[in-house]
């Protein structure tokens, strides 16, 4: 009786033995797999940076030559941080990868250089029938646009400098000049003026002519009329994230500006053309290094102020479509809200930079107080989109 109580005893004892040994085995491997986890991970964290910092240096050693199509995964929320901030804004990272698309220097001296410059030949070409390329006689080139009025000219003109005052630089360098055929400039092309009937001591626009551009399609987002968002920037391209970066300043731009001569005719168009958002688009053009191109602005500010009853609903649709902002831009807009008065300012400028300001004219009364109401209403969208986000 004794021996059996012995060997229950021991039977016992060996099963707890094994429950205990199970349950240290148990705790072993949690640990051992916890451990695991937080060295994969830590590695995966390691790895993450090493891409985004390899991918800033291959971009900044890239820079002078072309951005490249390089792959750029940012389905990882790691690598994302390094894409967008707080899901509305492109990241300081992304906009130190985008230099300026014309230097302030260089603008200055192109300005400087072609507002006396003679012309030796004008030709066919730069978008409207009533546009002319010039060339001058130290072989820089220009395209002169002759507006079918004078707010055309204002338009473009005042256009480019609202650009400047929002920080964007992806409209080329712009001067005026006035149509006087007895003048040096225009003396050598007088023949072809008369020709093109062109009214004597009107005032134009030059601008600098960019050779070796393309057209530009419009972002698939845009096309299916969807808002872009940071769920929908996975699996990009780092050159066609810095491109989203501009068009996200050119839909602010020609929803200020009321420009319905470029996307917003795109949008109108689908009434009759399904297929048209997916055409490149009218006055845009892209760079072999992928800068954009906001050309021919002159249905800007003055005549697209001037029709906006018939185009108001569609920049509605253009503006709501943008929900990623560069934070320069913001901040641009946010002073100018805070101004009260963007119209003085735009003013302002023009006038210091261009010496037929005062000849050409400026906004009217009307129009100034419709800038300052659109610069209002995309303030209250970007703050609607951060407090939505």
């Amino acid at each position: 009786m004794r021996l059996v109580i012995m060997k229950a005893g021991k039977v016992k004892l060996c099963a707890s033995l094994c429950v205990w040994l199970g349950i240290v085995t148990w705790i072993g491997n949690v640990k051992l797999h916890l451990l695991s986890v937080f060295v994969q991970q830590d590695t995966d964290r390691g790895v993450l940076y090493s891409v985004a910092n390899n991918q800033v240096n291959n971009t900044k050693i890239n820079a002078q030559g072309t951005r490249g199509g390089k792959s750029f995964n940012i389905g990882s929320a790691l690598i994302l941080d390094n894409v967008i901030e707080q899901r509305v804004f492109w990241s300081a990272w992304l906009e130190a990868l985008a230099t300026r698309v014309f230097g302030v220097e260089h603008e200055r001296k192109w300005r400087e250089r072609v507002r006396d410059a003679r012309v030796v030949a004008l030709e066919a070409g730069c978008g409207r029938p009533t546009n002319r390329l010039a060339s001058f006689a130290d072989g820089t080139r220009a395209c002169v646009r002759y507006g079918i009025d004078a707010d055309q000219v204002l338009g473009e003109t005042l256009s480019y400098y609202l650009a400047e005052l929002l920080g964007i630089s992806n409209l080329p360098p712009l001067s005026l000049s006035k149509l006087n055929l007895s003048s040096e400039q225009w003396a050598s092309v007088r023949e072809n003026i008369e020709v093109l009937e062109w009214s004597p001591n009107a005032i134009v626009s030059l601008t600098e002519f960019i050779p070796n551009v393309t057209g530009v399609f419009i972002p698939v987002h845009l096309q299916k009329q969807q808002q872009l968002s940071a769920e929908s920037l996975s699996n990009m391209t780092l050159s066609y994230l810095l491109e989203l970066m501009q068009w996200s300043d050119l839909i602010l731009f020609d929803y200020l500006t009321a420009n319905f001569d470029r996307i917003v005719s795109h949008i109108f168009s689908l009434q009759w053309d399904a297929r048209v958002m997916e055409r490149t688009t009218n006055n845009l053009l892209k760079t072999g290094n992928g800068n954009l191109l906001f050309i021919d602005n002159e249905a800007g500010l003055v005549h697209g102020y001037r029709v906006l009853d018939l185009w108001e609903r569609y920049h509605k649709i253009l503006l709501s479509s943008s929900c990623m902002f560069r934070r320069s831009t913001v901040r641009r807009v946010s002073e100018l809200k805070r101004s009260g008065n963007s119209a003085k300012l735009l003013y302002e400028l023009y006038r210091a930079r261009e010496p037929l300001a005062r000849e050409l004219g400026s906004l009217s009364e009307e129009h100034a107080l419709t800038l300052q109401s659109r610069i209002d209403v995309v303030y209250k969208h970007i703050k609607l989109c951060t407090e939505i986000m």
